[in-house]
């Protein structure tokens, strides 16, 4: 049976490899680009699988994040501070793969298990969308740590990222292209009317959510990957 989580840390690991290989950082932005159509899922599920051209494919950006929950709950639960680089991630994967008995294993491979269900459909089109710049993926990092429910509500008025939007017109047309009127309750795409997928007085950053809030975060995550997989055709 497939370890999906391990999987997609393995994933990780190469990437930063290949990094290293190619001296990414000293890259002109071109061979950047030409790197991530062809090993970063998100644009090269739009490129290949999609069919749309590399400048297009290249604003693609994953939903729902995977990293940061996990290394989250990786040291609320387990002590584990992890972290996306070779480094840390080769002792990550030893760890997961060891036989041995020590303080970690055992309870890193509980949180896999935890959140194996949402590494299973993390890869699937229903977590990928495109984002109208492709300055919007950093900046949403920074401001919402990717939460979708956050980064909507930062997208409407005054929002920090209302700025990647002609006016709240074209800000809705987006969010109906990109299939994610679902986060809305009754599909009323107002910033008042958004489903948060937490329970709390004040949206926080999933590394401040305690474990309970991490796993109601991703539950909720599942539900609109899901939703959004069983729709025939996602829009661009």
């Amino acid at each position: 049976m497939k370890d999906y989580v391990l999987s997609i840390l393995e994933g990780y690991l190469e990437w930063e490899k290949l990094k290293q290989r190619q001296n990414y950082n000293r890259l002109p932005q071109n061979l950047k680009d030409d790197l991530r159509i062809k090993h970063d899922n998100d644009a090269k599920y739009y490129y290949e699988k999609v069919g749309l051209s590399k400048e297009k494919a290249l604003h693609a950006d994953t939903i729902i994040s995977f990293w940061t929950p996990y290394s989250s709950l990786l040291k609320l639960e387990a002590g584990w501070r992890a972290y996306k680089t070779q480094k840390s991630l080769e002792r990550l994967i030893m760890m997961i793969k060891s036989n041995r008995t020590n303080d970690y294993s055992d309870k890193i491979r509980q949180v896999n298990k935890n959140i194996e269900e949402f590494a299973k459909v993390y890869y699937t089109k229903g977590n990928y969308m495109i984002l109208p710049k492709r300055q919007m993926n950093n900046q949403r990092y920074s401001v919402a740590e990717d939460r979708i429910d956050l980064t909507l509500y930062e997208c409407f008025g005054k929002g920090v990222l209302a700025k990647f939007f002609i006016d709240e017109e074209n800000l809705i047309d987006w969010i109906n292209k990109q299939n994610l009127n679902s986060v809305f309750k009754k599909n009323n795409l107002v910033r008042s009317n958004i489903n948060w997928f937490v329970d709390e007085d004040k949206p926080k950053w999933i590394s401040e959510m305690t474990k309970e809030e991490i796993y109601e975060y991703l539950g909720n995550a599942i539900l609109l990957i899901n939703h959004r997989n069983r729709i025939k055709d996602i829009n661009i």
